[in-house]
């Protein structure tokens, strides 16, 4: 009798220590299967063309709880009453909002009088007073009537806008387009997104099939030279996007599987910028500096949800040294 109570026993401490172990094991990985990513409060830098100041959207974070515990996705509160496009000194100080709305893939004029964005996949341009650090909101301009229309880029000569537009496109790809800064004369040049000009604004490089980088000569779009070589074994090993040409056109810098690279334009010497982890959904992820040194971009990596996330970091190009230019904090803001 003894022995078969010791052996009930026996079995129920064996089937306690069996659950006491499967509830450790749900204790470290108590996270609900939920597909959601961090925002990141700030994007879109763009260096203004004098190098006096950064431009951005951005969000305030007032707070991130943890409702499933700190390893878990969290939740983000922002103060959507300041949100819009800011300016911030390139030493971090003086972070003022200039409009109360962001501004979507926006990028400056040549000589810093206009902003060109995109909104509802249309392009507009609006001016920029920069003497009292302000939009003209009277003198907005609309560009791009039909398609989805994005990433609009400045000629160098300020004569031209290229974009991407599924326009007229039978099945709804992308080609790239030019037009004049006035939104007349759109003509189009071939297959492809994302353009940037060269600084004779001759030439474009962009992103071309399997998210390769090539250069088309505008005088003669037949004459295309493919700079990056990174998916030639395996066509969707990298994804590339974003390529920013230097203002020396020495160099293009891009943003590839989350972090940036540069190459020079002949397709030589690729290396890699970042280690943090660079924003490419947010909105434009970097800009250059007008003298080519730095580059300021959204430090960002969609499973961190911390207070150091989604912020605007400078690198050194040269040396690699680099500084947070932003924070997730209120202090020293003028709203």
């Amino acid at each position: 009798m003894n022995i078969k109570v010791t052996n009930v026993l026996l079995i129920v401490v064996s089937i306690f220590l069996a659950c006491s172990d499967n509830v450790v094991e749900n204790d470290k990985n108590p996270c609900p299967p939920i597909d959601i990513v961090a925002q990141p409060p700030y994007n879109n830098p763009i260096w203004y063309p004098s190098g006096k100041f950064i431009g951005f959207n951005y969000t305030p974070l007032d707070s991130i709880t943890y409702p499933y515990g700190k390893n878990c996705i969290g939740v983000q509160h922002f103060n959507y009453d300041s949100t819009g496009f800011w300016l911030v000194n390139t030493d971090g100080t003086n972070m003022r909002r200039i409009f109360p709305y962001q501004l979507f893939l926006a990028t400056w004029s040549p000589d810093g009088k206009w902003i060109a964005f995109v909104n509802s996949a249309r392009i507009y341009k609006m001016p920029f007073i920069v003497e009292e650090e302000r939009f003209d909101t009277t003198q907005i301009e609309q560009l791009a009537f039909e398609g989805k229309n994005f990433f609009p880029a400045y000629s160098p000569d300020g004569k031209w806008i290229a974009f991407d537009s599924n326009k007229d496109h039978a099945s709804g790809g992308y080609r790239i387009w030019k037009m004049e800064i006035n939104g007349l004369n759109k003509s189009l040049i071939l297959d492809g997104r994302m353009p940037i000009w060269t600084k004779d604004s001759k030439s474009l490089f962009y992103v071309g099939l399997y998210s390769e980088i090539f250069k088309v000569n505008l005088n003669n779009p037949s004459n295309i030279i493919q700079v990056t070589h990174l998916n030639e074994t395996n066509n969707y090993q990298t994804d590339n996007r974003n390529p920013k040409l230097s203002f020396a056109s020495s160099q293009i810098a891009f943003w590839s599987n989350s972090n940036l690279w540069s190459i020079d334009t002949t397709g030589a010497n690729l290396k890699q910028i970042t280690t943090r982890g660079v924003d490419g959904d947010f909105g434009l992820p970097f800009s250059w500096s007008p003298d080519d040194e730095k580059i300021v971009y959204t430090q960002y990596s969609t499973s961190n949800w911390n207070y150091d996330n989604g912020v605007l970091w400078i690198i050194n190009t040269s040396t690699g040294s680099e500084f947070q230019l932003t924070f997730n904090t209120v202090k020293n803001v003028r709203r």
